[in-house]
């Protein structure tokens, strides 16, 4: 095997995004958060909380942070989270790890919301990606060895299957 397989560079729209340099993501996450709106598709996903932080700030915080390029949900409540809200990390940390949340529900909700959004533009391809997040630690649940093809080297990490469209541009 070739341990020394290159990785491409290749441009992707959400880098050509996050590389403007007048860009303040969580304002444009935050706009796109309510055209989407995402507060319904979680309702109708039957996301809830007893008390405490609504469900939707607490899914909102989950899905920013990873925008905000930060490693990990600990990382982002020790440097950021509370320039967004007064929930602590244990808030994050409970809904990740509540089984009677239906993420997928809430992935298909989203699918069917943006490609109807989409459905004026002609769809060009359908892109799925499987790619392998490396975690380490002990006693972590959902981890197991996958072969990693960028680095041609089995790893102990999560398998993350990704379905996303490709439309074609307007002329």
């Amino acid at each position: 095997m070739n341990s020394a397989t290159k990785t491409l560079n290749l441009q992707s729209l959400t880098a050509d995004l996050l590389s403007q340099t007048n860009l303040k993501i969580d304002n444009t996450f935050s706009s796109t958060w309510k055209s989407i709106g995402f507060n319904i598709m979680l309702r109708q996903a039957k996301f809830s909380k007893r008390s405490g932080t609504p469900v939707g700030d607490i899914t909102y915080l989950l899905m920013l942070w990873v925008w905000l390029k930060v490693d990990s949900v600990a990382m982002f409540s020790r440097d950021a989270l509370l320039s967004f809200s007064a929930a602590k990390k244990d808030a994050l940390y409970d809904l990740l790890n509540r089984e009677d949340v239906d993420w997928r529900k809430l992935q298909l909700l989203t699918a069917k919301k943006v490609l109807k959004a989409n459905s004026k533009s002609r769809l060009c391809a359908f892109v799925i990606d499987d790619t392998v997040k490396t975690r380490s630690g002990k006693k972590m649940p959902g981890v197991s060895s996958h072969f990693d093809h960028l680095t041609a080297r089995c790893v102990m990490g999560q398998q993350i299957g990704v379905l996303g469209i490709f439309p074609s541009k307007k002329t």
